[in-house]
């Protein structure tokens, strides 16, 4: 489990490998999904089940992290869609901002670069990010 405090400093979220995965399948999507939206984006070796979706759904509406964001027609009935809020949005990077406060962030940034992990677009906004700070 990743327990993270958020910027206010008095905030807590926990979510476990499974609520993050999902979490993150939502913030990947530009649009709310429903249930079997996240399915269709979930990778073949995800860490939790089908069946329990609903639970891992139900438990990020509890933590705040998502909230429902409209039906969609499902068959004969109506489903429900998912979308991160505010506090799911920012769940990475204030995750980061954890680990960071525990390390020296130059070089958390130095190994994410040197491991190619960013796009030429990404670095090229980085960049403009870096010369804006300056």
């Amino acid at each position: 489990m990743a327990f993270l405090l958020l910027h206010n400093y008095t905030d807590f979220i926990d979510l476990t490998k499974s609520e993050e995965n999902i979490l993150e399948i939502l913030l990947d999507s530009d649009t709310p999904l429903s249930k079997s939206g996240i399915l269709e984006h979930a990778p073949k070796d995800k860490c939790w089940k089908d069946g329990s979706i609903h639970i891992l759904l139900n438990s990020l509406l509890e933590k705040g992290a998502i909230h429902e964001a409209g039906f969609i027609r499902t068959g004969k009935g109506f489903g429900r869609t998912f979308a991160p809020t505010q506090k799911g949005l920012s769940y990475f990077s204030d995750l980061l901002l954890n680990i960071s406060q525990k390390s020296q962030p130059y070089k958390i940034f130095s190994q994410l670069i040197q491991e190619n992990v960013f796009t030429n677009e990404e670095l090229d906004a980085l960049e403009e990010l870096i010369k804006l700070r300056k």
